[in-house]
């Protein structure tokens, strides 16, 4: 096809490949430890949901409405505040985001019943929305482009390793001091990086070379959205938004449930939750492998791989009967599950050039939280529809398998690795 995808698919924005400068670690050091506040805020409501239910009286319905209010944020904030960051700059989106985050996570805590509570979540969820996308264009922008992988799947596995060791920090001090502590941690976190980001980061060289010298004869995009619907990429926005879409099915599913999961299978609650820790463990590890592999074996194959890779470990899990066969598939399954969480922020990174990539970032990861919120339910009326856990599982495992396919389409034309 004329507009081949091939061409959209740019390793770098004219940089050279010398060793990366301590400018550029400190920005991707700051991008890692940014998304780690989304695993942060993510895990720790689940250990503030305890008390706020005893405190308030209220079900599981109600709780599961609060927690995806946050999601529901998190996906208006992509699609709305990410074009801003393609208009004005990487750096004002990520400081305007910190303030609506440190603002909503403040506010939370005088919530006093879940309307309040879903209404400041919401608040929160918009700033994060906005600056998972800001983040993913920082990692690619100052990398070099043999590092550009490693630095994106650095940034990815911010998440897990921010969620697992900010929310056990906080798990002991909940009980003594109440639900509203966690969110005053997440306050006070929030707005610690502000003063960081704002004598700390620069503005991205892509978008620096953008504004300081635009070419004469050439407008600026006056709405990336509308660009990236339409000529030449409009079908690797489409490729890469199902993708992302499809493979969030299966995560949030398998995050979201996989305590409850073995709790209904009779283990404990202690023996589920390592088996979920060990899945971000995994995921840890499998987001920094795969973000060192990706340049040596290609990117969209190796992308294709995990996704497969996921949707048979997921076959495999509905299958075990044993803790350990369970807790060692957990793990083996968050290797590759995060390992296409990485690959797919590094193919929307290398996708779009310098004037869309926030726009396109929060494009998908935008509509990638629609699946985030889509996995839990369909996981929900599968179970409840009486086919059991272990086939919920492997039903769901499909959607991996899904995004494999759409991608291995979508690039096959294209030769693209």
């Amino acid at each position: 096809m004329a507009d081949s995808m091939a061409k959209a698919v740019s390793a770098s924005d004219g940089r050279d490949d010398r060793p990366m400068t301590r400018t550029q670690i400190v920005a991707v050091a700051c991008a890692v430890l940014l998304n780690a506040l989304d695993g942060f805020d993510v895990l720790a409501i689940t250990f503030a949901l305890p008390g706020i239910a005893r405190a308030w009286n209220v079900g599981p319905a109600e709780l599961g409405v609060a927690l995806s209010s946050g999601l529901v944020g998190m996906a208006i904030g992509s699609l709305l505040l990410a074009p801003q960051g393609d208009r004005f700059g990487r750096r004002p989106l990520i400081l305007g985001c910190l303030v609506i985050m440190t603002l909503g996570m403040g506010l939370t805590v005088t919530a006093t019943n879940i309307t309040e509570l879903c209404i400041w979540r919401f608040v929160t969820g918009l700033g994060i929305g906005g600056m998972l996308a800001a983040i993913n264009a920082v990692a690619a922008e100052f990398s070099t482009p043999r590092r550009r992988d490693l630095s994106i799947g650095l940034m990815t596995v911010g998440y897990p390793a921010g969620g697992l060791v900010g929310g056990l920090a906080v798990a002991d001090l909940v009980g003594p001091y109440g639900w509203q502590f966690v969110f005053y941690v997440g306050a006070a976190l929030t707005a610690a990086f502000i003063p960081l980001i704002l004598f700390g980061l620069p503005e991205s060289p892509a978008f620096q070379k953008r504004s300081d010298g635009p070419r004469q004869d050439r407008k600026p995009t006056a709405n990336p959205a509308l660009a990236l619907l339409s000529g030449r990429y409009r079908r690797i926005t489409i490729v890469l938004v199902a993708a992302y879409f499809l493979h969030m099915v299966t995560f949030y599913f398998f995050s979201g449930w996989l305590p409850k999961l073995m709790s209904d299978m009779g283990y404990a609650t202690a023996d589920a939750i390592r088996t979920s820790a060990l899945m971000s463990m995994g995921g840890v590890i499998g987001g920094l492998v795969f973000g060192w592999l990706a340049p040596r074996l290609g990117l969209v194959r190796l992308l294709i791989a995990a996704m497969l890779l996921t949707a048979i470990g997921f076959a495999v899990f509905g299958m075990m009967t044993s803790l350990q066969g369970m807790q060692l598939l957990s793990f083996l399954t968050g290797l590759v599950l995060f390992g296409g969480i990485v690959g797919l922020y590094a193919l929307i990174a290398q996708s779009f050039p310098a004037e869309l990539r926030v726009t396109g970032s929060g494009l998908a990861i935008g509509i990638g939280r629609g699946g985030a919120i889509l996995g839990p339910l369909i996981g929900a009326a599968l179970i409840a529809g009486g086919i059991g856990a272990a086939s919920a599982v492997m039903i769901i495992g499909a959607s991996a398998a899904l995004a494999a396919g759409v991608l291995a389409v979508g690039y096959r034309e294209n030769g693209v690795g």
